[in-house]
C-alpha cells in the first residue's frame, strides 16, 4: 500500500481496532504453550491522471507467505520431535521434518489473507482480481517455499503479471526469510524479514525496496480450530509511507485429508489492521476456504473486504490459488 493520503493516526476507530486485535493476539500467545504442552501493496498509478490506491493483503509479497497451504499428508510423529529437544546448533542444520497435525487435528496449512508461523515446502499459483474506482486490477503470482532445515526457511514471490486498464507489467519480487523460534505439536512461532525488491515499473506503483520484520504465530486451539497471526512493521524506501501491521485469523478444519476433493476442508476468517505513519488506516476482513483436491494439490479461495476507507483503497479483492506440495 504505497502513497496513501494524510489522515490522523489517532482516531478513535483506529485506537479501538488496535486495542481489540492486540488483546486477542496477546491472549492466544499466552495460551498457546499451555495448549501445546499480511501484505502486498498492489500498484497505484503514478501518472498525472492518478487512480485510487490498491491496498491488498492477498497475496502478500512483503508479508511473507500470507497465502500458504501446507501440502503434505499428516506425517504423524515419525521422525519429528519438538524443537528444543536437541541443541540449537544441531537443529539449525538438521533436515526439515513436517510437523504432525495438532492434538485436535488442526493441520499446519496456511490461508489467504494471513500469515504462517510454520514452514512449508510447496509451489503456489494465484490469480487476484481487485474491484476499484476506475480501471480494475488483475494479477498473476507464483510462489516457491523451501525449508533448508528445521530452523531456516525461505520463500520467493514473483508477481509475473499485473494489468490495469489494458496496461500490463511485471511486479516487485519478494524474498522472505524466516527462522523458527519454537515449535511443539500445537504451537509454531517464527520470526523473519520480507525483502521487497524493486523489479517492477514505477507506473504500477512498483520499483519499491522495502524490509518488513515480522513475528508469526500458529496454534491449535482445539476441536480442529487453529489461530494464526502476525505483528510486523514495513520499512519501504524514502518515497513511501511506513506502516505497522497487525493480522489475526481463526478457522476450523472439518474433514480428513484423504476425503479428496473435499479433504482438509477448512473455513476461516482473517483480519488485517494497518496503520500508516502518513496516510489513512486500512482495516479489512477476508473470509475464505481451503480444500485438498487430491495428490497434495490444494485449492484456496478468499475475498478481502475493506472495512475502512474503501474509496481510497478498493471495494473488494478476490483471490483463487492452487498449491502443490512436494
Amino acid at each position: 500500500m504505497n502513497g496513501a493520503k494524510n489522515m490522523s493516526l489517532t482516531s478513535s476507530t483506529s485506537i479501538r481496532a488496535y486495542a481489540l486485535t492486540a488483546s486477542i493476539l496477546a491472549a492466544v500467545l499466552a495460551a498457546g504453550p499451555a495448549a501445546a504442552s499480511a501484505t502486498e501493496t498492489a500498484p497505484a498509478e503514478t501518472e498525472s491522471t492518478s487512480r485510487p490506491e490498491i491496498a491488498l493483503t492477498t497475496p502478500a509479497p512483503v508479508a511473507a507467505s500470507a497465502a500458504t497451504a501446507a501440502a503434505q499428508d499428516d506425517p504423524g510423529n515419525v521422525g519429528w520431535t519438538p524443537l528444543g529437544s536437541e541443541p540449537f546448533g544441531k537443529e539449525l542444520l538438521s533436515t526439515w521434518v513436517p510437523v504432525p497435525n495438532g492434538e485436535s487435528g488442526a493441520p499446519r496449512q496456511g490461508w489467504l489473507g494471513t500469515a504462517d508461523g510454520f514452514f512449508t515446502r510447496e509451489a503456489h499459483l494465484a490469480y487476484t482480481y481487485v474491484d476499484v474506482n476506475g480501471d480494475d486490477f488483475h494479477q498473476g503470482l507464483a510462489r516457491f517455499h523451501y525449508p533448508f532445515s528445521r530452523r531456516l526457511w525461505a520463500g520467493l514471490e514473483v508477481p509475473f503479471y499485473q494489468d490495469r486498464g489494458g496496461d500490463s507489467d511485471f511486479g516487485d519480487v519478494t524474498l522472505n526469510t524466516q527462522v523458527m523460534l519454537a515449535e511443539t505439536r500445537n504451537l509454531s512461532l517464527n520470526a523473519g524479514v520480507g525483502w521487497r525488491l524493486p523489479t517492477g515499473s514505477d507506473s504500477f506503483g512498483n520499483g519499491v525496496f522495502a524490509a518488513q520484520p515480522q513475528l508469526n504465530l500458529f496454534t491449535d486451539i482445539g476441536s480442529g480450530f487453529s489461530f494464526r497471526g502476525r505483528v510486523a512493521y514495513d520499512f519501504p524506501d524514502s518515497d513511501t509511507s511506513e506502516s505497522f501491521i497487525l493480522n489475526a485469523a481463526i478457522g476450523q478444519t472439518v474433514t480428513d485429508h484423504d476425503r479428496a476433493p473435499v479433504g482438509d476442508l477448512t473455513w476461516y476468517v482473517a483480519s488485517t489492521w494497518r496503520e500508516f505513519d502518513d496516510g489513512p488506516t486500512f482495516v479489512s476482513v477476508t473470509p475464505g476456504m481451503r480444500t485438498h483436491l487430491g495428490g497434495n494439490l490444494f485449492l484456496l479461495a478468499g475475498i478481502e473486504i475493506p472495512l475502512t476507507n474503501a474509496s481510497t483503497f478498493f471495494r473488494e479483492g478476490f483471490t483463487v490459488q492452487l498449491v502443490q506440495g512436494f
